[in-house]
């Protein structure tokens, strides 16, 4: 009896100690997302389509400006939004007072809506092929960055 006592103390004592030797858990966030889009707002286009890919759609914008549409579903059965036009609004429809905390920035503003089943963002381009802003709403989400430490 006493020695299983004691087993249980060593198990129990070392899963305390793997756990907190253990760095903490990071998630992907919508915060995480609006990070990422940060990163290309101010570069080249051809950086963001290098690592994204060609848009899913493109068109012009006031002020001959472009705007770059990505879509990411979670599934193959999901509805793309791409397929149906009317889904496509510009600018989109977000309203910043529900978006989550860190996600909305002065040059990115996303949503978090987790009960869409895809991730649908928006790039402004300028004239001269720079990423001015993004808009991003549904279920996206990135690590977010972490600090050095």
């Amino acid at each position: 009896m006493k020695s299983s006592i004691l087993r249980l103390a060593v198990v129990l004592v070392f899963v305390c100690l793997l756990f907190s030797s253990c760095k903490t858990l990071h998630f992907p966030t919508g915060k995480g997302y609006t990070e990422l889009c940060q990163t290309y707002v101010g570069a080249e286009s051809s950086r963001l389509v290098n690592s994204w890919g060609p848009p899913g759609r493109t068109f012009n914008a006031r002020n001959d400006k472009k705007v770059f549409v990505y879509v990411e579903t979670k599934n193959e059965y999901a509805m793309n939004p791409l397929a149906h036009s009317a889904l496509i609004e510009y600018p989109p429809n977000i309203d910043s007072r529900m978006s989550g905390p860190g996600e909305v920035t002065a040059t990115v503003v996303g949503q978090s809506v987790p009960a869409m089943d895809y991730c649908i963002t928006y790039f402004d381009v300028d004239q001269k092929n720079k990423v001015e802003k993004a808009y991003w709403k549904g279920d996206c989400k990135s690590l977010e960055k972490t600090q050095a430490k």
